[in-house]
């Protein structure tokens, strides 16, 4: 908790006024006294300190220190006291990088979630209608008469719209709630619904290739896919109960009964407003929408069909397990194998290339550990050393002691080099130019002086100062006589008279 204390206060008020407790995840920027003045409060996230070489260095010589105590390492205790004693203000994150990457600390990463489901909702009204049945049940006296109820629930705005019922599940059930909902609300862009035989069937396709509707299958054994119609049929079946009528005529009156509660369901679900939105799904399906939105959202079913039907990229791990399954006469359960095929995902090739080695070495010691349960734990523990050896590598890279000691070397022979030369540099360039007897290293020689010369004519403006200062530096000339000290002055004079940007002199060998 952090508290803030008004010094313009008078001290008679209680502690209360003067004391003013603000949580840490509150918003900081809203907080008042008692005559609504602002407290304000400095916000320093990101600005705590910035990690240089000598920063690792000390919290790296501070953890041997701990190590060599033989205390053990906690990151949080150990950030406190860097904090106290070097008044080194980093996060428990930074620290712990620094430790993992001088082989200090243990690096420990999370294990891998499973792939998030994307939906097919969110979209425009009338474009991507859901189609499911369900079975219903009426009872009549002592006997129930059971329905198979086709119901189509826009996607894009939950409106209930046409329904069917059957005995049983049928391509002319289908049909007719997809025929309904044409009547009232016009041809959807797409229909999705599951791989049933009757959605699948000749007569459903060949009706909507006749209207221009794009089939979307959720595919086998993914309720999630079609997860609108089955919200509708749960929210049904909650409204309705259970049916009972006593009369003698069963199967007509049951028909009749049903139908009726259906639409009054529909009609009444239809002026209920869903997803905190404001405009009910009837009024939502009846505003207008443009040619272009249908053809953009036209486009996007196409693609999310393509997409489905895109090579998966999990296949070789697939065709690995099936091959461990395989070589080892592995019987799993189906239950078993989905499970299998669905953790399989979230490991690395290499990862269960190298598991399949270690359980083919643990089955050859002992056959009872010949299961999926056991290559799975095998595999997983090899993840778990590979993801942090990577992990260890990445902190190395970023806060290694000797990397980063090695880098701004580098960085300083860089800095080095790229410096202007100076004039004792110069004059001993001059110097090697006058003595060098072979003509091409003389001439490469004075070329770099008049290179040189020119760079410092530039960056001074009274030549006066380096005419003094060159002449001192040929006297200090000592391994030269005096004739040669008079050849390094005229090479040097000659290049001094020659303005910068002028045309290159032809250099007399």
């Amino acid at each position: 908790m952090i508290f803030f204390r008004n010094e313009f206060r008078p001290l008679r008020e209680t502690a209360w006024e003067l004391m003013l407790p603000v949580g840490t995840l509150v918003s900081w920027n809203q907080c008042f006294d008692k005559h609504m003045t602002p407290y304000h409060m400095v916000d320093r996230r990101g600005k705590a300190g910035k990690v240089t070489i000598e920063v690792v260095r000390q919290v790296v010589d501070k953890a041997k220190e701990f190590k060599a105590k033989g205390r053990r390492m906690r990151i949080g205790k150990f950030t406190s006291y860097l904090k106290e004693k070097l008044e080194l203000n980093l996060a428990q994150k930074t620290i712990a990088n620094i430790l993992i990457a001088n082989d200090l600390y243990k690096a420990e990463t999370r294990r891998r979630r499973p792939r998030f489901y994307r939906s097919l909702c969110r979209r425009i009204p009338n474009g991507l209608l859901s189609l499911d049945g369900s079975e219903l049940a009426v009872w009549i006296d002592d006997i129930v008469e059971k329905f198979n109820v086709e119901l189509g629930v826009d996607v894009g705005s939950f409106c209930h719209t046409g329904f069917g019922i059957h005995r049983t599940e049928t391509a002319e059930a289908v049909i007719e709630a997809l025929e309904a909902h044409r009547r009232q609300w016009g041809v959807p862009l797409g229909v999705v619904f599951d791989h049933g035989s009757a959605n699948l069937s000749y007569d459903v396709s060949q009706y909507l290739q006749d209207h221009g509707v794009e089939p979307v299958p959720a595919g086998p054994g993914n309720p999630k896919g079609n997860g609108t119609d089955e919200g509708a049929f749960s929210l049904l079946k909650r409204t309705l109960g259970k049916i009972c009528i006593d009369t003698s005529s069963p199967e007509a009156l049951a028909r009749s009964v049903l139908e009726k509660l259906i639409s009054v369901y529909i009609t009444m679900r239809n002026q209920m407003t869903l997803r905190r939105c404001m405009v009910s799904p009837s009024t939502r399906m009846g505003m207008p929408i443009t040619d272009a939105q249908r053809q953009e959202e036209r486009q996007r079913l196409a693609e999310h069909k393509r997409a489905k039907n895109a090579p998966d990229t999990n296949q070789p791990k697939y065709d690995r397990l099936d091959w461990i399954i395989r070589s080892h006469d592995l019987c799993p359960e189906l239950a078993e194998l989905d499970t299998a095929r669905r953790s399989i995902r979230g490991y690395d090739l290499q990862a269960i290339a190298r598991a399949e080695e270690a359980f083919l070495k643990a089955v050859n010691r002992d056959g009872r550990r010949k299961n999926l349960s056991y290559f799975f734990g095998i595999l997983k523990n090899i993840q778990k050393e590979m993801d942090n050896e990577q992990y260890q590598n990445y902190c190395r890279k970023r806060y290694n002691y000797q990397l980063i000691l090695e880098q701004q070397k580098r960085q300083d022979q860089k800095d080095e080099l790229a410096a202007p030369p100076s004039i004792e540099t110069i004059v001993k360039m001059a110097a090697a130019a006058v003595t060098q007897k072979v003509k091409a290293i003389k001439n490469l020689a004075e070329r770099k002086v008049r290179q040189w010369v020119l760079e410092l004519l530039e960056a001074v403006r009274y030549v006066a100062p380096i005419r003094k200062k060159i002449q001192d530096a040929i006297g200090a000339l000592s391994h030269l006589d005096g004739k040669q000290k008079e050849q390094v002055w005229g090479l040097l004079e000659r290049f001094l008279n020659q303005k910068p940007g002028t045309e290159s002199v032809t250099l007399v060998s």
